[in-house]
């Protein structure tokens, strides 16, 4: 009796979940799927996902270093090898670099790549200077002009041995035998004038009609350029370095360790700065503010009218010679691989310019193709020398270097 009464209580629970799944089955049936809205007019197309097919296969992956490791692209366009060491800094003029080499060559160079255009056995005396058309060497008791292009000679003109490095602009040659002062006609060596002037040491500087010559008897001379007659003379209290024109204003080093500012019209002495080191090279300017910089491994910026300084910006290097200023920046170069630009309002480094090995003399800053160039000799302890073109900065209008 117990099994037959189990029996029907599980037939009965099997037909009780038999009619509720029928239940379900009608219901699901009954009861409408919702359908998807119709696409909005307008839609952009590339919300619609595609079918996987319609996907574009994707790249496959390239294995190397994640992008935020990768290095900044070197300002450094070329360098060549040079057969020996240089003997003097580089010089650029249109669109060419020009260097001595030992025992005495003078090569020019192509700008845009290095590549040596000529080269002719010449021993200078002295830094060379050039323009657009000719390179002038102080050599053997004359001055020669050698022309730009072929290194033909387009003047020589016998003038003894110099005491300090010719300078050309604006036409002219102005060049300083012992005891004299010579100005030349650069398109053909002519002597326009000559003057018993004192021993000059230091390059001369022209402003308009004026030629500033700094002499070592501790004056600053201002001369009538096309004569050579004296327009005033002031001593300072040391021997005068190469001078810079701003204006109305003139700017010089000396040898008793102070900078001074003078009236160009007059020689007076506006201010005078005591600096504390010897001065190195010639000051810069950009129209505002006014750069030196000295032995004691400091660049200096002043305002031009009063001196007042704005900032100084020691450097871990002695520096060559005296700053070059471009635009918006102030280069300073010494015997290390890193060449520095200081922003001109705070002397904040601006950037780097990294060679393989060290500068062996002052570098030349100069234009190609609207950008900033800066070439410079480097050189080791394996005497291997090597001719560097660098980038600068990016394309900007770049001034005449002021110096």
């Amino acid at each position: 009796m117990h099994t037959v009464g189990t029996t029907i209580s599980c037939r009965f629970l099997t037909r009780i979940i038999l009619v509720l799944m029928l239940a379900v089955g009608v219901i699901a049936q009954q009861t409408p799927m919702p359908t998807m809205p119709p696409v909005a007019p307008g839609l952009p197309t590339f919300l619609l996902q595609p079918p996987p097919s319609a996907l574009p296969a994707l790249p496959a992956v390239v294995a190397g270093p994640p992008a935020f490791l990768l290095e900044p692209p070197s300002p450094v366009r070329w360098a060549v090898a040079m057969a020996a060491a240089p003997m003097l800094p580089p010089v650029i003029a249109g669109g060419r670099i020009f260097i001595t080499s030992v025992p005495g060559v003078l090569s020019a160079h192509d700008l845009s790549d290095g590549h040596q255009l000529w080269r002719e056995e010449m021993n200078p005396d002295h830094p060379i200077t050039a323009d657009s058309e000719r390179v002038y060497v102080a050599a053997g008791e004359a001055v020669h002009a050698l022309r730009a292009q072929d290194r033909a000679v387009a003047w020589r003109t016998p003038t003894g041995t110099l005491t300090a490095p010719p300078l050309a602009r604006d036409g002219w040659v102005i060049v300083a035998p012992a005891g004299r002062t010579v100005a030349l006609r650069a398109t053909d060596g002519t002597v326009v004038w000559s003057r018993d002037n004192g021993t000059q040491r230091d390059r001369a500087a022209i402003a308009g009609d004026t030629l500033v010559v700094p002499t070592t008897n501790g004056r600053v001379q201002a001369l009538d350029l096309n004569t050579g007659a004296t327009k005033w003379e002031r001593r300072v209290g040391g021997v005068p370095a190469e001078a810079l024109v701003v204006g109305d204003r003139l700017y010089v080093g000396a040898s008793d360790k102070y900078f001074y500012c003078l009236k160009l019209a007059t020689g007076e002495i506006d201010w005078r700065i005591r600096v504390g080191a010897a001065l190195r090279g010639a000051p810069a300017s950009d129209g505002e503010r006014v750069y030196f910089a000295a032995l004691d491994n400091l660049v200096r910026a002043v305002t031009r009218v009063s001196g007042a300084q704005i900032w100084q910006r020691g450097v871990p290097f002695r520096p060559f010679s005296g700053p070059l200023v471009t635009e918006g920046a102030v280069l300073v170069a010494g015997p290390v691989t890193s060449l520095r630009f200081l922003l001109v309002r705070t002397g904040r480094e601006a950037r780097t310019v990294a060679f393989a090995e060290p500068l062996v003399n002052a570098p030349a800053v100069g234009d190609l193709a609207g950008t900033i160039v800066v070439v410079g000799v480097t050189g080791g302890l394996n005497e291997s020398w090597k001719l560097t073109l660098a980038s600068g900065a990016g394309p900007m209008p770049l001034p005449p270097l002021q110096r």
